[in-house]
């Protein structure tokens, strides 16, 4: 299947222009009016007056984080940006919804809880407009946090086993299918999800995870191409030949055994493919 559009997975606490120092060590040089996870996703619009719709469902306090995108657009010389605060799958499919989001050159999904986003969104209007004009049209996707987890087909269940993962399953529930084959995890160094993301590739062998850091992401085109963009590092894990996975040992010391997992990392400016399932 050929893809137009491009999506943008972050994971989260991008920088927003007022960040007074990061919360991870810097892997990688970036500014925010010129090389930023925010300027990259201007970048790929195909016009700089292209309507940018930021869908703030997945938040807990969608009228601040609208205000907040609004304004860190804004001082990237960005006017054209609107939020999106919806809360029911009723208000999903109003006209004036639809209208607005089949004329938007960027949709955003803000972050907050990916299980919230999915009830609003999954198998509406709104989410069949998107992933039609996802595939067919110059569309840019993106999302931070909750909104990356969510793009995929399967995504993990908030607050799954944040850093010890003391059973050998981590719940995976439907996401919003514009990508397939993969798992994103985010705020992967700073909450400890390397575990999680492992198990849940482990259970799920088919699928490539992919592991932000904060003010990281990864810009996907063709549904295939990844380029690594923002301060900190994309952790790749790929369980295909993986030989040996949980052996059920009732005193194990350890919660988790996976042998043959494969990982890659990569930094700003590094790509992969997906198809291939290689550095490019």
């Amino acid at each position: 299947m050929n893809i137009t559009g491009v999506l943008i997975a972050i994971g989260g606490n991008e920088d927003k222009g007022k960040k007074i120092a990061p919360l991870h060590v810097q892997d990688s040089e970036v500014r925010f009016a010129t090389s930023g996870v925010l300027y990259r996703i201007l970048s790929e619009l195909n016009s700089d007056y292209s309507s940018l719709e930021v869908i703030t469902s997945a938040s807990s306090i969608p009228e601040q984080v609208g205000k907040n995108y609004i304004a860190a657009f804004k001082k990237l010389g960005h006017k054209n940006t609107h939020v999106l605060n919806i809360s029911t799958r009723e208000e999903a499919d109003k006209p004036e919804v639809l209208d607005r989001i089949s004329k938007a050159g960027c949709i955003m999904f803000s972050g907050g809880d990916q299980f919230k986003l999915t009830s609003v969104m999954k198998n509406t209007q709104l989410s069949r407009i998107i992933n039609e004009r996802y595939i067919t049209d110059e569309l840019v996707v993106a999302g931070t946090s909750a909104g990356s987890m969510a793009m995929p087909d399967i995504m993990i269940y908030p607050g799954s086993g944040p850093v010890n993962v003391t059973t050998r399953e981590v719940a995976v529930y439907e996401g919003l299918s514009l990508i397939h084959d993969i798992i994103i995890d985010t705020h992967f160094l700073v909450r400890g999800r390397f575990r999680r993301l492992a198990v849940a590739c482990a259970n799920n062998p088919d699928h490539i995870g992919i592991g932000l850091e904060e003010d990281t992401g990864v810009i996907i085109s063709q549904g295939n191409k990844i380029e690594a963009i923002g301060s900190g590092l994309v952790t790749i894990l790929d369980a295909r030949e993986i030989q040996k996975k949980n052996p059920s040992v009732k005193k194990a010391e350890h919660e988790i055994f996976i042998e043959n997992l494969l990982v890659h990392v990569l930094s700003n400016g590094d790509h992969f493919t997906l198809k291939k399932k290689k550095i490019a």
